[in-house]
């Protein structure tokens, strides 16, 4: 075997080590973080709550970025926080789910502030506008409510 063969495994060995390091050093981190989180709490929060601003003093980094999901400007390659109407770019999806609510309005996911908006003004939920239509069921509170546990 050549040396700088040896060299080389010997470099990309320590290279290996190190990650690995940090990846034992940064779970131990997280971890430490957690418990503290868990009882060094600030607001005694009993029952259900729904005011998301409550979670703020315990939850900084979280409710940091809930609030950021606000911003509206924001637009990447994997959709943006606007409201854009999908079945207007894409028609076929109308067709696609046909019979389902999905085939009446579809928007482009939005952030987690925005969800009881976006399902408040959504034509996926809530009752029949005529007698032909069934009630839709409002499925989409389950997740996207803060009051439901």
């Amino acid at each position: 075997m050549k040396p700088w063969v040896g060299w080389l495994l010997f470099f990309v060995t320590i290279g290996v080590v190190f990650l690995l390091g940090m990846l034992a050093a940064s779970i131990t981190q997280r971890r430490a973080e957690i418990t503290s989180m868990m009882y060094n709490r600030m607001v005694d929060i009993t029952g259900i709550e729904s005011r998301s601003e409550v979670f703020a003093t315990d939850f900084p980094r979280q409710y940091e970025s809930w609030t950021q999901t606000a911003d509206t400007t924001f637009q990447s390659e994997f959709n943006g926080s606007s409201i854009v109407d999908v079945l207007e770019q894409r028609p076929e999806m109308v067709i696609l789910w046909a019979g389902y609510a999905f085939s009446k309005d579809y928007g482009t996911p939005r952030g987690h502030m925005n969800a009881v908006e976006d399902i408040i003004h959504t034509l996926r939920t809530g009752a029949p506008m005529t007698d032909e239509e069934g009630p839709q069921p409002a499925t989409c509170w389950t997740c996207k409510s803060p009051d439901v546990p």
